[in-house]
């Protein structure tokens, strides 16, 4: 039995199919649009490169306290960890037998003062020999003397805070009996805080007394703390090469301890005359960093390509030395990857200036 012949092709699926052929061919024949582009403004700036090295902690003042004199424990009147004051009584041993000696000095004290007295009296008419007065006078001067080295003694007994600052662990109870020299506590000054690092001799230029510097502990939530510099040595380490240099850094929040080490980057060198410029703004290619300049050209805007020098990058801010012979003035701020050297566009917004600062540090590479 013949079979039924094909049906005919549709003429409106044959149109359709040209059509989605042929499609391609117009839209990549058809004008492309201007792009829209942001710009900005590049900044000028001083740039100084930084440099990081280690530094730790360390207090500005930090004591062992020790008992002077053996002796048992009479009160013991602070805390582990407790923030005291200058001159605040820590520890008070029995004193009873150092008590009782300047009593008995003071006494001696009066009685001397008296035949001290009687003697001036007596000697106004000539009823006592000099040589006499003389010696009663020494005899007083022998009891205050006296009196002055038993209150000393006594005085040992008591223990203060030499200094503001926050105590360390308690290491006694009332009661308990104290040997010549046993540790008590520590008490340490914790704010500020000395910041001690060595600079290598290569890279000394340009610091110097009175310079910022960030100190970042090695922590996720580190928040960096700013300094400067207190002091520097007057020598190098003939085995590093280095030379030390001592800051001084707040700590009001508490957060820093004596002992921890960190990071320290401190600017060196001399102020170089550069460009902040977003950090988006910046290309990379085969010749290097460039950056999209916007020039005017008749009526139109057109890019065109000007390689930078890197000096640092910041956040969302990337410092480039100054080209040469001239700055641009207006920059393509994002998106110049899209574009093409000669290309026109359309300014997406006014030139927009950045934040600047008086001057910018970033790592030394």
């Amino acid at each position: 039995m013949p079979g039924r012949p094909p049906a005919p092709f549709p003429a409106c699926a044959l149109t359709a199919l040209f059509m989605a052929v042929a499609s391609p061919c117009a839209r990549a024949d058809a004008p492309q649009p201007t792009p829209h582009v942001p710009v900005a403004t590049p900044q000028a700036t001083m740039f100084r490169p930084t440099i990081a090295v280690s530094g730790q902690i360390a207090a500005v003042q930090s004591a062992t306290l020790a008992a002077q004199r053996a002796g048992v424990a009479a009160q013991v009147l602070f805390h582990s960890g407790e923030t005291v004051a200058k001159g605040a009584v820590l520890l008070r041993m029995d004193d009873a037998e150092q008590r009782a000696q300047v009593a008995l000095d003071r006494a001696k004290l009066d009685a001397a003062g008296r035949t001290v007295a009687r003697d001036l009296r007596l000697r106004a008419i000539s009823g006592i020999a000099i040589a006499q007065l003389e010696s009663d006078q020494a005899a007083r001067a022998e009891a205050a003397a006296q009196l002055a080295l038993d209150t000393a003694r006594q005085n040992r007994r008591t223990i203060r805070a030499p200094f503001a600052g926050v105590l360390g662990i308690r290491r006694l109870s009332a009661g308990d009996y104290i040997g010549a020299g046993a540790i008590i506590t520590t008490i340490t000054q914790t704010s500020p805080l000395r910041i001690l690092f060595a600079v290598p001799e290569t890279e000394l230029t340009g610091i110097a007394f009175g310079d910022a510097f960030t100190f970042t502990l090695p922590s996720a939530d580190a928040t960096p703390h700013q300094g400067r510099i207190l002091a520097l040595s007057p020598s190098l380490n003939l085995t590093t090469r280095a030379r030390m240099v001592e800051g001084r850094i707040a700590n009001n929040a508490g957060t820093l301890l004596p002992g921890a080490f960190g990071q320290v980057e401190i600017a060196t060198g001399t102020a170089t005359a550069a460009l902040d410029v977003p950090a988006t703004a910046i290309n990379y290619g085969p010749l290097g960093s460039f950056v999209y300049a916007v020039d005017h050209h008749g009526s139109a805007d057109v890019v065109h390509a000007v390689y930078v020098r890197v000096l640092a990058t910041k956040g969302a801010t990337t410092t480039i030395a100054t080209p040469v012979p001239a700055a641009p003035r207006r920059i393509v701020a994002i998106g110049g990857f899209k574009l093409d050297n000669g290309e026109t566009i359309i300014p997406a917004a006014p030139a927009t200036a950045l934040q600047a600062t008086p001057a910018t540090a970033g790592r030394k590479s």
